[in-house]
């Protein structure tokens, strides 16, 4: 029987029980002794009334009772069944229980397993107490997890709470978001970095057939990447390919780079490629713009790689070979021109090297305030309060009567910041790495002049930049500078013989990442009044320090038979000149490769590392956060140990040697 007829039956004997009370009403009017009759009859009526009234009753609740636990099972059975999965999670990280589509989701899972197990890389203690959302992949399935906090500290049993977890399998519409992200387009810019130097000295015919080769190879890569390219002059291609063959050309290390380096020349210098890609969410023309500014980056490190910029993430490839050294001083003869304009309308010079300066740095600052002297503006050089390099230069700039005010401190250097104030940077592009980084803000014309490879940091807007990684110093190029700055260079014995013992101690004695040009500005100096004796007296070593040498040498470690490493003591005075020095001094044995020296430079520790050439240090320091040049590089630590140094610079000189072998 169903609830609507119970009610239906009680109403119609409540129709029946008014009708008799009625009834009585009239006959006790007219006969008492019948009414009385007629009461018992009511009486009758109302007992038998009350006890369907109770039958009924008891009809009812059996029937909410069979309600209530047909809800109960419904409701049971439908938190069971939601779509999405449900898990709880207790204090110690453990699964109290889980719907069915939890586990049919997550195979294998049975209560009582961590959170970890669940979750891979989740942590309870920043999740619990807390409500908000996460996502995470666990096998082939995507998630979105809504996490829950459940305080139960108010109860009883002292209970603390547990940890809700809904699963939303959101796998298709993430798989979707993936098409879309790996159809959307990336630009790239394309160059030949050495063509015109390679064909120089070719015939018509050679020129063509090398062309032909080198560009058949480019257009055959991104056309098997279904991507678009274009040429746009002999050297030069633009080209628009999806996320998904940017990650692919990711994948394999650009390995076009290498393709092209193996055509065969018939002077045997090998090609080689520049290319600068961009991919993010913004607008296409500003997307361009970043390729753009890859591709110069690529080629101020000296080209030979592809630099990829994504967002805010830039990644490098490549980068094996040597910078290649211009023939052509075009360069040099317009930057000099542009340089001594600039320089007559500034109303100060203030030249500045990186922190902890070098002879290379402090020789090329002085060229630099020598070309500001030919102007006749006023310039000084700032130097940091780190010097102990270059004591010795300092000294002899002293005894120099028009060269000693030259010099001052990075406490003096705000007094000179004018409003037409021109700062030139000297051996170093990177704003941290500088004497005084604040001046690059306080002084807006800015120049850089440098012969590292360029890193993602620089100072910003430069209205000149001359960087020419394949120069073997800042002072080879600031000579050069100077031969066509003005016909009126006259340097005296200090000038010259400080930029002499710059080009003397990047090339260690022009033994290393020496070209024509650096013999051209060291037979220059020569002439110009550099005193060999004197540059000789600046590389003189000490007794004791030679001893010192020594005695960590003795105690160098090899490290697969072509890799050395020295640690200096944490007490050793001039740590950072010694380092350099040993570390030299370890690359030149037979056999080894590369070396590098740890030592404490009062603040953490530092690496000074070499090479000759077999790889690039420069990309190994770069991977563990520092630079420098091919052969000579460096980086600095405040938080690792010295053993903790030693395995991340191994690890990446030998990924460095499995990537050019490979």
């Amino acid at each position: 029987m169903e609830l609507r007829d119970i009610w239906r039956k009680r109403r119609g004997e409540r129709v029946y029980g008014g009708m008799i009370v009625a009834l009585l009403g009239v006959i006790a009017c007219f006969n008492p002794i019948v009414a009385v009759l007629s009461a018992i009859l009511a009486v009758g009526v109302y007992w038998m009334l009350k006890k369907t009234q109770s039958d009924q009753d008891e009809q009812i609740n059996a029937y909410l009772d069979s309600v209530s636990t047909g809800v109960t099972e419904a409701s049971s059975y439908a938190i069971r069944n939601l779509p999405i999965g449900i898990a709880i999670i207790d204090q110690k990280s453990h699964l109290v229980w889980g719907n069915s589509v939890f586990r049919d989701w997550l195979e294998d899972i049975e209560e009582g397993e961590r959170l970890q197990k669940i979750v891979p890389d989740t942590q309870l203690a920043k999740l619990w107490g807390k409500s908000g959302h996460f996502f995470t992949r666990i096998k082939d399935a995507h998630y979105r997890v809504i996490y829950k906090y459940l305080d139960l500290r108010d109860r009883p049993d002292g209970d603390e709470g547990y940890l809700l977890l809904y699963f939303d399998d959101i796998t298709e519409a993430e798989e979707r978001r993936q098409a879309c992200e790996a159809a959307m387009p990336a630009f790239c810019y394309i160059q030949i970095d050495n063509l015109t130097e390679i064909t120089s000295e070719l015939t018509e015919v050679q020129r063509s057939a090398l062309w032909s080769e080198v560009n058949t190879c480019v257009l055959d890569t991104f056309d098997r990447l279904d991507g678009f390219i274009k040429s746009y002059s002999n050297n030069n291609y633009i080209a628009c390919i999806s996320r998904a063959s940017l990650d692919r050309l990711m994948a394999t290390n650009f390995d076009i780079l290498d393709k092209v380096r193996a055509i065969h020349t018939v002077n045997r210098i090998p090609v080689t490629l520049s290319i600068g890609c961009a991919y993010h969410e913004g607008a296409f023309r500003e997307q361009a713009e970043q390729s753009r500014l890859s591709l110069d980056l690529a080629l101020g490190r000296g080209g030979d790689q592809a630099v990829v910029r994504l967002s805010e993430d830039t990644k490098t490839f490549g980068g094996k070979s040597k910078a290649v050294e211009k023939n052509t001083r075009v360069r040099a003869r317009v930057v000099a021109q542009a340089l001594r304009e600039l320089v007559g309308q500034a109303d100060n010079v203030l030249v500045m090297g990186h922190a902890s300066e070098d002879y290379d740095a402090l020789g090329a600052a002085l060229g630099v305030a020598h070309m500001a002297r030919i102007v006749g503006t006023p310039v000084h050089i700032v130097v940091s309060p780190q010097r102990q390099n270059v004591e010795k230069m300092l000294k002899m700039v002293a005894g120099d009567p028009q060269l000693a005010p030259l010099i001052i401190g990075v406490d003096e250097a705000e007094a000179y910041c004018t409003p037409n104030a021109m700062l030139f940077v000297v051996d170093a592009h990177r704003p941290e790495m500088l004497a005084m980084p604040e001046l690059v803000e306080r002084v807006q014309t800015r120049v850089v002049i440098d012969h590292h490879r360029r890193s993602n940091a620089f100072v910003p807007n430069p209205i000149i930049t001359y960087l020419e990684p394949s120069s073997s110093s800042a002072s080879e190029l600031v000579t050069e500078l100077l031969q066509y700055f003005s016909d009126d260079v006259d340097l005296n014995e200090v000038e010259a013989s400080a930029l002499y013992a710059g080009l003397v101690v990047d090339t260690k004695n022009f033994a290393q990442a020496t070209g024509i040009r650096t013999f051209d500005a060291a037979s220059y100096l020569r002439r110009s009044g550099a005193n060999t004796e004197l540059v000789h007296d600046l590389f003189a070593i000490h007794f004791d320090a030679m001893r010192m040498r020594a005695q960590i040498l003795a105690k160098a470690e090899r490290i697969d038979d072509d890799i050395v490493c020295a640690t200096i003591p944490d007490d050793t005075p001039h740590a950072q000149i010694l380092a350099g020095q040993i570390a030299d001094s370890l690359v030149t044995t037979e056999g080894i490769h590369t070396s590098f020296t740890i030592y404490y430079n009062g603040e953490g520790y530092s690496v000074s590392a070499r090479s000759d050439g077999e790889i690039s240090v420069q990309l190994a320091m770069e991977a563990i956060g520092g630079g420098g040049h091919q052969t000579v590089a460096a980086a600095k630590f405040t938080d690792r140990t010295p053993a903790e140094i030693r395995d991340m610079v191994v690890a990446a000189i030998r990924a460095q040697k499995k990537g050019e072998s490979s």
